[in-house]
């Protein structure tokens, strides 16, 4: 493997479609980061709320780093708050993630024309000028501390790519990103 790169920021987001915190460390299990996406708020029947439907998710906030506990910042309760009966924070089953344990972005590909969203993105690596480009990685293997991701597809709306984890473990902001060739 190659050195390619440092990562730049790590990501967690607790509760689906929240604002996260940007911890120094994290664990990687085997379907992610440890605390990632473990919850969200879902209507009175159970259904998952998103932001594209119901973007007043965004001004919620967690109660404290790691919580899943969330505030609406006029002190309403949730359901009134959002207009959604019922509405209320849920474990999901497996995790609320949508397509992939991780979701790693670089800096360079966060820059490009049409990247579209990737704020969400778990790992921020920055990969420096000679950046390769994000088809020319799918399928390597990548480490990052003691973790070790299979990068696969891009996802269709923003930038980055999603990864599978090969080797759970942990990793902090600063540690070197290496990858092998792809097959």
């Amino acid at each position: 493997m190659t050195v390619v790169g440092v990562l730049r920021q790590i990501q967690l987001f607790p509760v689906k479609s929240l604002p996260g915190s940007t911890p120094p460390t994290a664990d990687v299990g085997p379907d992610g980061l440890v605390g990632d996406r473990l919850s969200a708020v879902v209507d009175g029947e159970g259904a998952v709320l998103r932001v594209k439907q119901h973007p007043r998710l965004r001004e919620l906030r967690l109660t404290g780093p790691g919580s899943t506990l969330v505030a609406t910042p006029d002190g309403s309760p949730l359901p009134d708050f959002l207009g959604v009966p019922g509405a209320h924070l849920a474990a999901v089953d497996g995790g609320a993630r949508q397509v992939a344990p991780v979701h790693l972005v670089s800096t360079g590909q966060r820059l490009a024309p049409g990247a579209g969203d990737s704020s969400r993105a778990n790992l921020v690596v920055d990969l420096g000028p000679d950046e390769p480009a994000p088809d020319a990685m799918v399928g390597a293997l990548c480490s990052i501390g003691a973790v070790v991701l299979r990068l696969g597809e891009r996802p269709r709306h923003c930038a980055g790519l999603f990864a599978a984890v090969v080797s759970p473990g942990a990793l902090r902001v600063g540690d070197e990103v290496r990858v092998g060739s792809p097959g």
